[in-house]
């Protein structure tokens, strides 16, 4: 009689068992202070400008953020709350101190010419906002001149 095959079992897997490293008597030490770091200075940016060329809104930011040491948006919204506030009260005379003063005035009707043709047209009266500059800015602009 001829013996069966029997399969053979698979001897039963170990699990992998870490065995844990003895803990040993260590002192703890402080944690390190941490160290805050400051911010950053605005970075100052030379612009190089044409003298040929007016100034545009954003060389005046450009240039009022690094002189005043703040944002660009902080000195963009003093600029345009300057503006608001001159517009407001120009029909009062708004003084914007060391550059001068903001009115309005009237400017009566009068008759003129087309420069094209000659011919002669009225012109009607009209409101007109104006700018009187003072006395400081005229003297730091032109040197009044020593008798």
């Amino acid at each position: 009689m001829a013996k069966k095959a029997t399969p053979k079992k698979a001897a039963p897997k170990k699990a992998a068992v870490k065995k844990a490293a003895p803990k040993k008597a260590v002192a703890k030490k402080a944690a390190p202070k941490k160290v805050v770091a400051k911010k950053a200075a605005p970075k100052k940016v030379v612009v190089k400008l044409d003298p040929k060329k007016p100034l545009t809104k954003a060389q005046i930011v450009d240039h009022l953020s690094v002189k005043l040491e703040v944002t660009k948006k902080q000195s963009a919204m003093f600029l345009d709350e300057l503006a608001m506030l001159a517009a407001k009260n120009a029909k009062k005379t708004f003084t914007i101190p060391g550059i001068g003063k903001v009115s309005t005035a009237v400017r009566k009707a009068r008759k003129g010419r087309n420069p094209q043709t000659g011919e002669v047209i009225k012109i009607a009266k009209k409101n007109v906002v104006k700018l009187k500059v003072g006395k400081a800015l005229q003297d730091a602009v032109f040197t009044p001149k020593k008798k």
